[in-house]
């Protein structure tokens, strides 16, 4: 027999900060004065440890032959202090703001597509997921801890992990994740509630009664944390509960959060260093590699923490010691004043550090100028974000397009708070607001809103702050201290069918704002049909909008409130075969419930209802890539699902049950159709009719155009268990593999294309049974082409290794496959074009071979596989994979010089090379794109092209929608109230 579980007897607060990492912590039983903050052991050197309050969260690859002591385990990367320094002298060996990468949505964030921006050929370079990368630094805090308190391992004790507020459900799961491959369980806590439950420590009650004296007994407190990565607002409610009396305790309640904003000491250090590059590389229109760019980067960071460190007003003030808005206390503890000036230098390539080191001098003026007047400029209660075409964007992230931190500010507190001109307390945390002149310059906009008179609260250290937060929190949980209340930030809906007149597409609320944790809602009154036997999928929506719904509630959807989550999705088990078949039980009816949990996540779930014994399903968030397909447990969009076998699933082997999908009579009349060809041997079937199956569907459901995507996925289904029967003559061969290809395309959309995937992939390995047919090759390399955006990269892989003896030039000697004997290879180098998920260097290495065939042949299709190849922003897959622009550049190069009349490809494929992402390690020069822009103009190109290529623009939904075909479809029906 086990022994019972020990309560754990330590609380451990971890704040996994941008820029670094910090751990506190106390007894379960003592009170919030005795927190400690915990010394993480590091290497400071190659061959020194010390142990330091802050730990950067950084990740750094040595060079080989460097070897750099191992103490920890943390190879193949140094982690922290060591990390920080070698980074910021060696190029491209550095992984770092992992935080920022967990929140991207355009990549793949369990893929290893970090160091950002990592030359192709360095195959020996270790890199790492965002995911990876965060689980590797909470694993040496786990290990560095359970070193100091061999007798208290972290993994037995209570572990609070701070997040930004901001962070959606992903961001948060991801969180989640990375602490459980680190060996720990742990409760998520936002982190501006972290600094505010700080200042509640250090306050007392006393400092709470001072704060509602000077408030007329109700205090809106604005939390303003500026964070390395983020910038993250709430508004904290202080007050007395219903009669209670003066000096009784007062109730602390999270009244709102701000919306996800990549904006922070980041975005600082790349203005600083934006402003500081001309100066390094002298020549106009140079730039620095991306790899150099990033110690460029670093070394600004560096020089503004010294120019703006050191004049911070106080902490650890006397308890309820506001600060008054353009006021504070003179610098704490005898600090030295910041110098007026900070050398930047950007060091050679590889382990050399003298010689081609560049140089220059950042003034604290200039500093201050760019953070106050670019990021806390003059902002009034009525200010708005912009909303401009390009933002301040390197290394990927997509950061946020208005810098300016108090226009954010102001539109945050007008939609929260839309009676009140201004709050009446401001709480500061971040490492910027050490410089006296930003936190009196935001405090002073605030003030000029015209509210009451605004008071500052003391912070002792921004650094410090949260993760002795998470403690406090932990201790107010164990009943030690005030808890703030406030349940969920946002309400959750799911969209409905968009209304058959027109109108406001209707959603229903599932889980309430300030909904408590723990507590399951249901949306009720609100009864939904599903499917069974397939998944379906559901559109998410948040709104952190001040109005009250209530669980059950419909509501229609507004741009301006509502932000769309990734899908999720769910798969009923349609049981019995043979009863799905003969059209019983066609659908369930079930209710959503959704619940905030208690270490701060999201659950959701169908519930089955009407029966006694009721079927419940979770459904799960889409965690990888760009979110735009949708999985089950167990799989994902982008391929197949973990362990997918060969064979098809259960649910395709049936086949749908009767009115399943829409159509309904057609539809059976067009399944019928696709069986009476591929189904069990039917002597009655003539060859005529094999041929004429296409034309015979679309007489029956309309053009081939018009399918939606349920109505193909249905046939697909219908199809795919009888593919073997495509071997029974090469009509039926190229039948199979032009429909099955049509109606699976892109690839991925429905919540079940996964495992339709997967049932595909064995299918390749087998070919054609009829090789010697021109057209069944044609048809076979369309269908594989058309269902690209769904395969993974390990069949990607294996379509290149075939075909690139066939598409090499002779020179290569690539060995050709023993009787493969392919036809239509033009079609199969489109194929290849289009395979998105090969390494970047094959992919590179491919347009180099389309390239020298455009030496002889003007065949059109060249340049735009080319194009494909080299595309800047990838159609389907992460951005990680897209070809370098040294790689884009050479065949500008080339095209530049095409006679782009006699191509009609030329200008799509050179918009598709040069167009601008923001990103340096994905554009080409500013040179080339300067020429493609003024060819195009030349060339009389729409004028939308020529400003993808000047200028940051995103990617039209139309131009998508071209791309991926039909829309996705919706999987629900309202049928009940």
């Amino acid at each position: 027999m086990s022994a019972p579980a020990k309560t754990p007897s330590l609380i451990v607060g971890i704040d996994l900060g941008t820029t670094h990492t910090v751990v506190a912590w106390a007894e379960r039983d003592a009170g919030p004065g005795a927190i400690r903050v915990f010394p993480i052991p590091q290497l400071v050197t190659a061959t020194e440890v010390e142990a330091r309050p802050l730990l950067p969260s950084l990740l750094y690859a040595p060079l080989p032959g460097e070897a750099p002591a191992d103490p920890f385990g943390d190879a193949p990367f140094a982690i922290g202090e060591h990390a920080r320094r070698r980074g910021g002298e060696v190029p491209g060996r550095l992984i770092a703001s992992a935080k920022s990468w967990l929140c991207h949505p355009s990549i793949d964030r369990t893929a290893p597509v970090l160091p950002w921006g990592a030359a192709e050929d360095a195959v020996s370079l270790p890199r790492a997921s965002p995911l990876d990368a965060s689980a590797r630094i909470l694993a040496h805090v786990r290990r560095t801890w359970d070193d100091a308190f061999p007798d208290r391992p972290l993994a037995a004790q209570e572990v609070v992990l701070t997040v930004p507020a901001s962070f959606d459900q992903v961001a948060r799961e991801l969180t989640v994740e990375a602490a459980r491959r680190a060996g720990l369980s742990a409760r998520l806590l936002e982190e501006p509630q972290a600094a505010f439950y700080d200042f509640m420590r250090l306050a007392g009650a006393e400092g709470l009664d001072a704060l509602l004296a000077r408030s007329g007994g109700d205090a809106t407190v604005l939390v303003c944390d500026v964070g390395g990565g983020t910038t993250d607002l709430s508004l904290i409610r202080v007050a007395r509960g219903a009669g209670a009396a003066e000096g009784r305790p007062v109730e602390v309640s999270r009244v709102a959060v701000g919306h996800h904003l990549l904006l922070g000491g980041d975005n600082m250090d790349l203005a600083l260093a934006h402003l500081c590059e001309p100066r390094l590389v002298g020549g106009a229109g140079e730039k620095l590699d991306p790899a150099r760019f990033g110690q460029l980067v670093l070394a600004c960071r560096a020089a503004k923490e010294r120019l703006l460190g050191g004049d911070a007003p106080a902490g650890g003030a006397p308890a309820g010691g506001d600060v008054p808005a353009g006021g504070g206390a003179s610098s704490g503890g005898g600090a030295p004043a910041p110098p007026d000036e900070a050398p930047v230098t950007v060091l050679s390539h590889g382990a050399r550090l003298v010689g081609g080191a560049l140089t220059t001098r950042l003034r604290r003026d200039e500093v201050e100028a760019i953070v106050l007047n670019g990021f806390f400029p003059e902002a009034p209660r009525d200010a708005r974000p912009q909303r401009g075409r390009s933002g301040l964007v390197a290394f990927g992230l997509p950061y946020e397009r208005d810098v300016a931190i108090t226009r954010h500010v102001a539109w945050f507190f007008a939609r929260h708070a839309p009676e009140a001109r201004g709050p009446t307390a401001l709480l500061l945390n971040g490492g910027v607001f050490r410089a006296r002149r930003v936190a009196e310059r935001l405090a002073q906009v605030i003030e000029r809103w015209g509210g009451p008179r605004l008071y500052v609260l003391p912070h002792a250290d921004p650094d410090l702050a949260v993760a002795r937060g998470a403690v406090a929190y932990g201790l107010a949980l164990a009943g030690r201290g005030v808890r703030i209340e406030g349940g969920a930030a946002r309400g959750y809906y799911v969209g409905l069918e968009p209304p058959a007149g027109g109108g406001p597409r209707p959603a229903v609320c599932v889980v309430p704002r300030g909904a408590k944790e723990g507590s399951v809602h249901a949306a009720s009154g609100r009864t939904f049909a599903l499917v069974v036997g397939r998944p379906v999928r559901f559109d998410l929506f948040a709104s952190d909008d001040a109005r009250a719904d209530r669980a059950g509630d419909l509501v229609p959807l507004e741009d301006d409130r509502f932000e769309a989550l990734p899908p999720v999705a769910v798969a009923f088990d349609a049981g019995d075969a043979a009863r799905a078949a003969a059209g019983k039980q066609a659908e369930v009816r079930v209710q959503i419930e959704g619940e905030l949990t208690a270490i701060g996540t999201l659950d959701l779930a169908c519930v089955e209802v009407g029966v006694p014994a009721p079927r419940r399903f979770r459904l799960a968030f889409q965690l990888r890539e760009d979110g735009r397909g949708v999985a089950a447990e167990g799989g994902a969009s982008g391929g197949p699902p973990e362990g997918a076998r060969g064979g098809l699933p259960e649910r395709a082997q049936a086949r749908p049950p009767a009115g399943a999908a829409p159509g309904g009579r057609r539809l059976d009349e067009a399944r019928e159709a696709i069986e009476r060809v591929f189904g069990k041997g039917r002597p009655d079937v003539a060859p005529r009719e094999v041929k004429n199956l296409v034309r015979e569907l679309e007489r029956v459901l309309g053009e081939r155009a018009t399918w939606t995507t349920e109505t193909a996925r249905a046939l697909f289904d219908t199809l795919a268990p009888s593919a073997r029967s495509r071997r029974r003559s090469a009509d039926h061969e190229r039948l199979f593999w032009s429909l099955a290809g049509y109606c699976l395309r892109p690839g991925f959309g429905d919540a079940g294309d996964p495992a339709r995937v997967a049932a595909m992939a064995p299918l390749f390995a087998e070919r054609l049974a009829f090789p010697q047919e021109a057209r069944s090759w044609q048809q076979f390399w369309i269908a594989w082409r058309r269902i690209a955006g769904g395969l993974d990269e390990p069949l990607q892989v294996a379509i290149r290794d075939l075909a690139d003896p066939f598409l090499a030039p002779s020179e290569q000697r690539l060995k050709k496959p023993k009787g493969v004997k392919p036809e239509a290879l033009d079609d199969l180098l489109e194929l290849c074009a289009s395979l998105e998920r090969v390494p970047a260097g094959r992919r590179s290495e491919l347009g180099a071979w389309i390239l020298e065939r455009t030496w002889t042949d003007r065949d059109a299709r060249l340049w735009a596989a080319i194009g494909r190849i080299g595309a800047r922003v990838p159609a389907y897959a992460s951005v990680h994979h897209v070809v370098s622009p040294a790689a884009a550049e050479r065949w500008l190069d080339h095209l530049l010089r095409e006679k782009w009349q006699e191509l009609p490809s030329a200008a799509p494929a050179a918009v598709q090379l040069a167009r601008r992402t923001g990103d340096r390690a994905r554009d080409v020069s500013d040179r080339i794109r300067g020429e493609v822009e003024r060819r195009l103009a030349k060339a009389g190109a729409p004028e939308a092209w020529v400003r993808a290529v000047r200028e940051v623009v995103a990617v039209e939904e139309a131009e998508r929608a071209a791309f991926f075909g039909e829309g996705l479809p919706v999987g629900l029906r309202l049928v009940g109230e």
